[in-house]
């Protein structure tokens, strides 16, 4: 048995990399945080995110935390890896 190392090549500046440097296993947190007025629109917001992740994966857990002095929640998607993290904000680019 022989172990090949492959490798992401850049055709266009010869540049190289290693995808699994950069995408840790532990990389299934997005974080998101939402500007609002109160803490209930802000997590009406969110709340549309959390429906679209667990749509698309069912596990999906959350976290919330809201700061009432900056106006802002931070909401947390939390993945059970990060490729369904990584698929998840693809879906949303598209």
């Amino acid at each position: 048995m022989s172990i090949t190392n492959k490798g992401a090549g850049c055709d266009t500046c010869g540049c190289y990399m290693d995808i699994g440097a950069i995408i840790a296993e532990e990389d299934n947190i997005l974080t998101l945080p939402v500007q609002g007025s109160d803490e209930q629109s802000a997590m009406g917001f969110f709340d549309d995110y959390v429906q679209k992740a667990k749509a698309r994966f069912a596990d999906v857990a959350t976290e919330t935390k809201w700061d009432a002095e900056n106006q802002q929640l931070t909401g947390k998607l939390i993945f059970s890896c990060a490729a369904e993290r990584i698929i998840f904000e693809m879906t949303l680019a598209s």
